[in-house]
Parts: C-alpha cells; sequence; structure tokens
C-alpha cells in the first residue's frame, strides 16, 4: 500500500512537472507529427449564448497529441467543468450540462495540452440572449448625400455593441462600438457629398447575440457623378487618388507611380491614448499639404476623404491642417501623410507593406484623442470645400434627468451629468479653467468599448463647471459654464493662510562664526490669538525678508499645543527657502517621555540655514559631470526642547511627505531638474519627489521627503543612443534626467528589455525618495543581504508595495507581470498620500470594460481597478488588460511617469 501511495505521488509530481513546462511555452512531446502541436476549437461559436441547464458541446482539431486538457470557468473564476478527452483522427470533443442555476455572464473555456500554449475561448450563459432593437432610422427611410444618419435603438443584457454600415456596393460606410447604457444605444455619422446610391445595410452584433440585427435604408443620387454630367478629363486611366471639390483651383489625379515618384516622409505615429507598442502605426508616404497644394486648396475649409470601400471621414481644414499634431507621449510634432506603405501595431519600419494603401494617416492633438479609426484606407477620393464649417452645439448639464440652465444650488455628492450631439466628446474641468483637449474627457476614451459611457462629476463642494464638445468636421462648441454651490462649503479648496500678526513676533538679528548672520524670530504670547482667529486646518505663516545665512523660529509650547489642536501647519517664509510643516506629522508624545516631560510642554525651533562653505564646495565636488547644481545647498532642522533645557534633533516624519521649497534662477528644466539630499551614508544625492512652480516671477522647486537633512536642485540632460525612435524616449530621458532611471550602461538603455519585480521595487522607492531598508531575518529566502535591490525590497515590503509569495519567496528576478505592477503602483500611490479606496461595485465598474477581467487575479483586482481609474495604466487595443504579459523597460518608465504626475510628484511639460 506504501509503494502504491509512493508511486502515485511521483506520478503527480511528474504530471505537475510536464504542466509547468507546458505553461512555459517548452514542447516536451515530440513523438506526433515530427513534434508540430497544433490545437483549436471548433464549437462553441465564439461568445455563443447558452442558457443554463443546456448542454455545451466542446469539439475542435489537434495534431501532434494524444489528449488535450479542457478547463471552463466561470465569470466569477469558478471551474464548473474539466475533461482530457483523447485525440483521435485529428478531432476531440467533449460534453457537460450547465447547472440549472449557472452564474450568468461570460464564461472562458482554457484549451491546453503537452507542448501547447494555452489557448482561450469565450461562450457566454444568460437565462435571456441578448435581444437588440433598431429604432432609427426606421427600414427604408430615405436619405441624401449631406444627411446626418443616427442609428439608435435598445438592448437587454449588453454592455456595448459593434455597429457597421455598408452602402449599395458592399463598401464600409461607418463604424462604431457605442455602449448601452440604461437599455439603449445611439450613434451617429454624416452621409459624404459623393455617397453611392442605393440601399445600405446597418448590422449590430454584440456579446450574446445569436445573429447580427440588420436593418436598412436608401440614398438618392445627388445627380453629381451621372455619367456625361462632368468631363472626366482630369481623371488619368491608371489613377488611384482623386482631388476635387469647390475648395480646389484645378481637378487632379494621381498613379501610384506619380505618387511614389514623390518626395517619402517615413512617421511614427501615436493612435489612442496609451502607449504599449502595438498601438503604432509606422508609415511612408507624400505630405498631404505637397498633394493640396498642386489642386491648390488655399482655401480649403472642409475636407473629406473617402476610400473605395465608401468609408468617409469628414475634417475641418483647421483641426487637420492648421492645428499641431503630435506623436504621444513624446510630443514630437507630425504632419498628416498620405501613406504608401504603412504597418500597424508595431513601430518597425521594416514591416511596412503596400497593403490597403493609399492611406490618410495623422497625428493627435492630445493624449485622449483616439485617432485610428479616422485612417482612411483605399483611400480614393479627397474631397475640399470651401463652405464654412458648422458649430457643434455646447453641452448640457443634466442632475437625476433634469437639465441645468443656470448657476444652482445643490446637495453635497450630486452627479453632474454632461450631454452633447453624438459624434463629439466633451472636455471639461472643475476648478474654472477654461477646458481644452488635455482637460478631462467626459465619455471616457471616445472609442472602442468605452464609447458614450458616462462617469458623473460628483459635487461635495461648491464648483464651477466648464465643458465644450469638441468633434471631427465641426468647430468646437462654445462653453457651457456652470457654478454648483453646496451650502457650508466653499470653492477654493487650498489651505487658508494665517499670518502671524508683526506685533506678536520678536526679531533679533545674530552674528555666526565665518561671518554668517542669523535672523531670529520668536512667537511672542500673542500669536495665540492668531491662532484663535486662524480656521481650522490653517497655515500659520510668519515671514522673513533677512539677508541672512540662517533663520531660526522659536514656537512656545502653548503656541505649538494650541497650533496642533486646530489641526494647523506651520510656515515660514524666508529668501532661503519656506518650509510648511504639518504639525499633525509630529510625533510629541514619544519625544516628552524620552525627555522625561509631558508633551504639552515642548517647544520648537524651526532652522532654515544655507550650507556653509566647506559643505556647499564639498557637495559640489560631488556633482557628476554634465549635472548643475542650480541653488546652493540648504539644511532645513527642527529642534524639540523641554523646559529642563533637553533637546533633540527631529529628523523623520513617519509616514507623511513635508514640502520645503527653494527659489531657482531663470536657467531651469522641469524636465531634467530634480530636487535632491545629500545621503552622507551612501556618499550621493538621492534624488527626491519635486513639483516646480512660478510664483511672482520666480522659480520655485517644492521638494518632498519625509525625513529633514540638506537639499539642493540638480539639473542635468540625459539621453540613450538606443532610445532615438522609441516611443517612450521623452519620459526615458525625463526621468534619467530626474535620476529615477538608469541604462544598462552609459550610453544604452534597452528599451525592449523585460524588467524584474527587484528592478520595479527599486525603481518604486527611487521614484518615492524612499531610504533603502533592513530586511528582517529570514523574510525573503530568495533575497540575499548582498544583493543589490536587497535595501529597495525591504524598503518596498516596509511600506506595503510588495508582498511575496507563499515560503518567504519574493522572486526577484522573475519578470514583472502587468498586474503586478498595476498592484505595486496602486499601492505606491498610498504610500504618497492618495488614498482613493473603491467600492466592489465600483472595482467591477472600472475593470468590467476589459474583455479577459476572469484572468485577473482576485489579489490584483482593487489595485489594478484603482490604477485604471487614475490612468496610470488602460487596456490593449482589443479590450484586454493582458494581466500576464510582461512591461519592458521602456513602457515600465511611461508608467512611471504617468504615476508621478498622478501623485503630484513631478512637474513634467
Amino acid at each position: 500500500m506504501k509503494l502504491h501511495q509512493n508511486q502515485k505521488k511521483i506520478l503527480c509530481v511528474l504530471m505537475t512537472l510536464i504542466l509547468a513546462l507546458t505553461m512555459s511555452g517548452i514542447n516536451i512531446y515530440t513523438g506526433y507529427a515530427g513534434g508540430s502541436v497544433q490545437a483549436d476549437l471548433t464549437t462553441p461559436k465564439s461568445r455563443q449564448v447558452f442558457q443554463p441547464g443546456s448542454s455545451v458541446e466542446i469539439a475542435g482539431t489537434a495534431q501532434g497529441i494524444p489528449e488535450v486538457s479542457i478547463a471552463v470557468k466561470n465569470e466569477q473564476g469558478v471551474l464548473v467543468y474539466s475533461a482530457q478527452p483523447a485525440v483521435a483522427s485529428g478531432l476531440f470533443a467533449s460534453s457537460f450540462t450547465l447547472d440549472s442555476g449557472a452564474a450568468e455572464g461570460e464564461y472562458t473555456i482554457s484549451l491546453s495540452g503537452l507542448g501547447l500554449t494555452v489557448k482561450k475561448y469565450k461562450f457566454v450563459v444568460s437565462y435571456a440572449t441578448t435581444e437588440v432593437k433598431l429604432l432609427s432610422p426606421s427600414s427604408g427611410q430615405a436619405f441624401k448625400a449631406g444627411d446626418v444618419v443616427e442609428i439608435a435603438g435598445t438592448a437587454t443584457k449588453a454592455k456595448h455593441l459593434a455597429v457597421s454600415v455598408r452602402n449599395s456596393k458592399n463598401g464600409r460606410v461607418f463604424v462604431a462600438q457605442p455602449a448601452v447604457a440604461n437599455g439603449s444605444f445611439a450613434t451617429m455619422f454624416t452621409l459624404p457629398a459623393d455617397a453611392v446610391a442605393g440601399d445600405y445595410t446597418i448590422a449590430v452584433t454584440g456579446a450574446g447575440m445569436a445573429a447580427a440585427q440588420t436593418s436598412g435604408f436608401k440614398v438618392a443620387s445627388t445627380g453629381e457623378d451621372e455619367p456625361g454630367e462632368e468631363d472626366d478629363s482630369w481623371k488619368k486611366p491608371n489613377a488611384i487618388l482623386f482631388i476635387t471639390g469647390s475648395g480646389v483651383s484645378k481637378k487632379v489625379s494621381f498613379t501610384r507611380d506619380e505618387l511614389e515618384s514623390m518626395e517619402q516622409t517615413m512617421v511614427l505615429y501615436s493612435t489612442t491614448s496609451d502607449m504599449p507598442q502595438d498601438k503604432w502605426v509606422a508609415a511612408e508616404g507624400v505630405l498631404l499639404k505637397t498633394l493640396l497644394n498642386q489642386a491648390g486648396a488655399g482655401g480649403a475649409k472642409m475636407l473629406t476623404f473617402q476610400g473605395s470601400d465608401g468609408y468617409t471621414i469628414t475634417f475641418t481644414a483647421d483641426e487637420l491642417l492648421h492645428t499641431i499634431r503630435y506623436r504621444f507621449p513624446d510630443k514630437t510634432e507630425v504632419q498628416p501623410i498620405i501613406a504608401l506603405k504603412r504597418v500597424e501595431g508595431t513601430s518597425n519600419f521594416g514591416e511596412m507593406s503596400a497593403s490597403e494603401t493609399p492611406v490618410l494617416c495623422y497625428g493627435q492633438r492630445a493624449k485622449t484623442e483616439q485617432t485610428l479609426l479616422g485612417f482612411v484606407k483605399h483611400l480614393e477620393y479627397i474631397t475640399v470645400s470651401n463652405s464654412a464649417p458648422g458649430q457643434w452645439a455646447k453641452p448640457v448639464a443634466k442632475i437625476s434627468n433634469k437639465e441645468v440652465t443656470q448657476d444652482s444650488e445643490v446637495a453635497s455628492g450630486s452627479e453632474v451629468y454632461l450631454k452633447t450631439a453624438l459624434g463629439s466628446n466633451i472636455y471639461y474641468t472643475t476648478d474654472g479653467t477654461t477646458p481644452n483637449l488635455d482637460s478631462k474627457i467626459f465619455n471616457l476614451h471616445g472609442c472602442g468599448p468605452q464609447q458614450g459611457l458616462e462617469y458623473p462629476i460628483v459635487v461635495n463642494t461648491t464648483t464651477t463647471v466648464k465643458a465644450k464638445a469638441v468633434g471631427r468636421g465641426k468647430r468646437d462648441s462654445d462653453v457651457l459654464s456652470l457654478k454648483f454651490t453646496v451650502p457650508g462649503t466653499l470653492e477654493n479648496t487650498g489651505v487658508t493662510k494665517t499670518t502671524v500678526d508683526e506685533k506678536n513676533i520678536k526679531r533679533e538679528l545674530v552674528s555666526l562664526e565665518n561671518g554668517r548672520k542669523e535672523e531670529k524670530i520668536t512667537l511672542l504670547a500673542g500669536v495665540l490669538e492668531d491662532i484663535e482667529k486662524g480656521e481650522q486646518g490653517s497655515s500659520l505663516t510668519v515671514a522673513s525678508t533677512a539677508d541672512v545665512d540662517e533663520v531660526i523660529m522659536e514656537v512656545p509650547a502653548a503656541a505649538l499645543q494650541k497650533a496642533r489642536e486646530k489641526g494647523m501647519l506651520l510656515e515660514i517664509d524666508s529668501l532661503i527657502g519656506n518650509y510648511t510643516l504639518p504639525l499633525d506629522a509630529l510625533s510629541l508624545d514619544e519625544i516628552a517621555a524620552g525627555l522625561g516631560v509631558k508633551p504639552e510642554e515642548l517647544s520648537m525651533n524651526i532652522v532654515i540655514s544655507k550650507a556653509t562653505e566647506d559643505v556647499k564646495n564639498e557637495l559640489a565636488a560631488q556633482v557628476r559631470e554634465g549635472q548643475q547644481m542650480l541653488v546652493d545647498p540648504v539644511e532645513f532642522r527642527i529642534e524639540i526642547t523641554a523646559p529642563n533645557g533637553k533637546k533633540v534633533e527631529y529628523k523623520s516624519f513617519g509616514g507623511k511627505y513635508v514640502e520645503r521649497e527653494l527659489t531657482l534662477g531663470d536657467n531651469v528644466n522641469v524636465n531634467q531638474a530634480t530636487g535632491v539630499l545629500w545621503n552622507e551614508a551612501k556618499g550621493g544625492f538621492l534624488p527626491l519627489p519635486t513639483r516646480f512652480e512660478t510664483r511672482d516671477g520666480k522659480n520655485i522647486a517644492v521638494i518632498l521627503n519625509r525625513t529633514n537633512s540638506l537639499y539642493t536642485v540638480l539639473q542635468s540632460a540625459k539621453s540613450f543612443s538606443d532610445i532615438q525612435d522609441n516611443w517612450a524616449k521623452a519620459d526615458i530621458e525625463l526621468l534619467a534626467a530626474k535620476m529615477l532611471i538608469a541604462g544598462k550602461s552609459e550610453n544604452i538603455y534597452e528599451p525592449d528589455s523585460n524588467v524584474t519585480r527587484a528592478e520595479f521595487a527599486a525603481l518604486l522607492v527611487r521614484a518615492l525618495g524612499l531610504e533603502e531598508g533592513v530586511l528582517k531575518a529570514g523574510q525573503f529566502q530568495d533575497v540575499a543581504g548582498t544583493d543589490w535591490y536587497t535595501g529597495s525590497v525591504a524598503a518596498a515590503t516596509a511600506e506595503g508595495i510588495i508582498k511575496g509569495y507563499d515560503d518567504n519567496l519574493f522572486k526577484p528576478d522573475n519578470n514583472i507581470t502587468r498586474e503586478e505592477m498595476t498592484a505595486m503602483i496602486a499601492r505606491a500611490a498610498r504610500v504618497a498620500g492618495k488614498e482613493d479606496n473603491l467600492t466592489a461595485p465600483e472595482q467591477e465598474e472600472q475593470l468590467a470594460r476589459f474583455n479577459d477581467r476572469e484572468e485577473i487575479s482576485t489579489w490584483a483586482a482593487a489595485d489594478a481597478a484603482l490604477a485604471v481609474k487614475a490612468g496610470i495604466i488602460s487596456g490593449m487595443p482589443g479590450g484586454e488588460f493582458s494581466p500576464g504579459s510582461n512591461a519592458d523597460r521602456a513602457q515600465s518608465a511611461a508608467i512611471l511617469k504617468r504615476f508621478l504626475v498622478y501623485v503630484n510628484f513631478i512637474t513634467a511639460q
């Protein structure tokens, strides 16, 4: 019996090893078909709908493998069925019956086997299948060229749908992916001036639909293209591109040979608001303006691009030709071209082909602008018009479906929804500034599964909302401006300053060693009146205008105690530097116990001091070649004093980031500068979170840190030879200049290399300005005390940013996955003070947009939802989150930069 049990254990170990190797993509089975292993499902169909209690047949084809493994999980990740059917004559099959109470939602079939990479397929379980009813346009409704066609209807059991329209020649005219909100969906498009006459077909598809819902409408001929009505002598026999319309001085046509003989421009375009490698379009062709110039289109006001399949896009000349467009995230200016070669999904120009060309390609005006659906393939006609474009309607605001037309008083927590004409997006602000394309977008993303989804603006305090509609083919709308007043709240949420009355201040000028001077400021008993008058949570402010080397402010015990009770900040503004100290960051109980007194008996000195000449020279000698010290080093120090004369220096504020400010000269590049402190133990500078502001014409560095020390600002430019054409070049250079990332060597960054868990932990520790820690004995078995990353892993673990695996393992050399990176980023945001928490429904709302939602691990879901909501990370073009895929060094730099901007730890232009 014991032998039999041991044999079973050995078999179990072997099967586990085989499965692990298989999941790693290693083909260990070579006995069939020369080692070629393939398998695919033929049944059920993708997103086929089943009702609870019905039978599900799973069948497919396979070669090079004796059997396959099938696992079926529901939307909650619960395993509902598994099997290992044998492969016979290249076929396999299995079936099971859904439980009568089976949960509704998307089910995932995982197909695997020896030497086979896991493949996933989906079907839907629903008590009622998705039902779609088209309400507009009515069947057979007639339109003419230039009319707006609105497609609207109702839908059940669907989150979003896919709409396509084809003309009488079966050419694609329009595509969209409208969201279903409150059981309804809608989208619209404009028929072009030269729309093909005849019957048009609308097809609506979506998850859970057994078949496409179709309808049709008619387009009457405009008569403009009737035979014999127009002189076609300008159209060359072999021409592939034609430029015509009222906005040209002459009609022109081009053959492919003619286009290829013109000067070719190679351009890399970004097309969406997130920047992984597969969202690029690499293209080569002729500048659009070159072709328009040949047609004499200098007075163009509108441009319509139509493919040979009927797909049509219209722009205003201002938005396409006279507005700067960019490639993000490095914000490189790019111009529209008519591509004769291009490739989607990569930045590799070597993979370009002439397939589907000519293609209109153009850049983004802002990161939020989605452009890929506007890249007109098989481009045939460019119609130029001198007619003035229309204007998008100004957005309207609604609360509880009631339109708000004027400034209103509302309850705290009111939800404001913005509405505008279909086909445009709404950009808005809540700080009173005028919105632009860099502002928040209300109907999130504006394309793909999120099109039309509207997350309300929640008004908790008095807020001014400004919004405008922006879309292709029309001028931006006028700006909507509404003030929502919440009783008992103020619109300005900034910290109020309580300035100490001069009569309550004693100032003394003191001579120090080596000719240095000090201004000593003592707060007198009358300061208690200032504190009493000040608002709860305000900043008690004292200014020093003395030209000295050191400023020291003495805060008596009574004033310190009273200010702490009111939750106040203590601020000193001086010519040397400014210091803002949140008094709740002081742990006075421990200090009082150590000094043998009560906390209310403690007084405090705040010292801001220029470094001595010796220290300044010593630090200047540590500045690397290519770096520049922008300001002389300044020390910020706090001394806590007891009545018995005992004194202690207060150095650490625990988890609280404290601001100190240094005034800089004019030669500041915020993308290349950062605040630093001198780390004596390491013998080097430690970069710190730093924002840059301009006040009264002066450049200010706002340095955030959780300890007191000696601070300065360093500036340098850094680049690498292998990132010059990389999409993340600007982010890599910014973070390298700020001393947050480094290359593999002096000139090589390796942007396409994967990032390990240890490397990303070190990146976050550095970005947060944390000092390295010390691991507890045996905390991680696979992290040695001598490893370069040990201190960073210890610091990140202490802050709750990273958590190990079972058996006290950290797996430092494993390539980090997207969900691991996302979780670490979200936890780091909490360390930075962003204490956002989402309810379970809110989390699901953020993650439900992803097609592979069920593949996001339960432990990562809450953190992933936070990071998605913050805009730090988003999904892939196909709507997947791809939690298990690895991020490379370029992507990690871009994500880290977004994180730092989100937590307000850097300024980037």
